[in-house]
């Protein structure tokens, strides 16, 4: 690879959700008022990927009409038999590209562009055929382990439910993010086979069959370890939100916007506040507001999507809309 401008993407978004105990389809569940598939594709499509295909399945309409007016692909699984056969189904709009394509969970709302940047650099810089990125945990359980050899060379990776009690002591875990010579990918996909515990086709069985083909494979642990979190259950999605809430406040603090009490102030990531801002406590900013410099908002206030010149003095409990 390259440059980016030779990355494509597919994002996998067919699962069900079942512990999301929703009519909804868990792609559309709402991180600081946008759904995680969307988040997700403007970190993609923001580091230089152009058209990602979404894999649908569970509540796949609802999922496509939400893409409505977004620059992507979609495709459907009829059946959900694991993560390879979900890329699988993305084929017929990648058999005749050639460049890497970036393979993305369209549950994982925490990953950040600075962190696939520097992906995709260390893929170019050590020229291969496949990276996988990983992230380092004190407590790895649920996720599957980054398998090395005694030299540190990538062998594979394994599934907790799959693997052996030493196995399952190894922190580096897979992130569930890849990036992978296209015409290498679907190759190894049709060899992919369903002998495991779960009786599903799994992505993660590529990274053992390249190394057996002598190709060069990697793993890139530049992730944070709150970038691996895949949301599955309402836990989880506040989890995500409380994590991604705390980047923005932490975000517009470092560039001169001071908050009273900012555990209670929420504000969403579309959200520009000028220096010198002062947030009082209890305050909602949502949508794409733009709150100029030196503008001071009262406790209890809801500013929605609204321009505020610089300097205002917004009382307490303001309604803007």
């Amino acid at each position: 690879m390259s440059s980016l401008s030779s990355v494509s993407a597919v994002v996998l978004a067919a699962g069900k959700g079942t512990r999301m105990k929703s009519a909804l389809p868990k792609v559309l569940h709402t991180v600081l008022g946008r759904p995680m598939l969307h988040r997700v594709l403007d970190v993609v499509m923001d580091v230089g990927v152009e058209m990602p295909v979404v894999v649908t399945g569970h509540g796949g309409d609802a999922v496509v009409s939400s893409l409505s007016g977004v620059a992507c692909r979609a495709v459907t699984q009829e059946k959900q038999l694991g993560t390879a056969h979900a890329v699988r189904c993305a084929e017929p709009f990648l058999a005749d590209f050639r460049g890497d394509v970036l393979i993305v969970c369209g549950d994982t709302p925490l990953i950040q562009r600075s962190t696939l940047r520097a992906f995709f650099e260390s893929h170019v810089r050590h020229d291969r055929a496949l990276s996988i990125l990983s992230t380092i945990l004190d407590n790895p359980v649920g996720y599957g382990r980054i398998l090395r050899s005694a030299s540190g060379r990538v062998t594979g990776i394994v599934e907790e439910k799959d693997a052996s009690e030493e196995e399952r002591q190894v922190r580096e875990i897979n992130t569930g993010i890849y990036l992978v010579d296209a015409g290498m990918l679907f190759r190894l996909l049709e060899r992919v086979k369903a002998d495991n515990a779960q009786g599903e086709y799994y992505l993660t069985d590529i990274v053992r069959l390249a190394c057996q083909d002598g190709r060069r494979v990697g793993a890139e642990p530049v992730a944070g370890p709150d970038e691996s979190l895949g949301v599955n259950s309402r836990r989880e999605l506040a989890r995500a939100e409380d994590i991604m809430l705390s980047r923005v406040r932490n975000s517009l603090m470092d560039n001169g916007v001071t908050f009273h009490m900012p555990e209670t102030v929420y504000v969403e990531p579309e959200v520009t506040m000028g220096e010198d801002v002062i947030i009082h406590p209890n305050v909602m900013v949502t949508g794409r507001s733009i709150i100029g410099a030196g503008v001071e908002i009262g406790p209890f206030s809801f500013i929605d999507n609204c321009q505020v010149e610089p300097g205002t003095v917004v009382p307490a409990m303001s309604l803007l809309r």
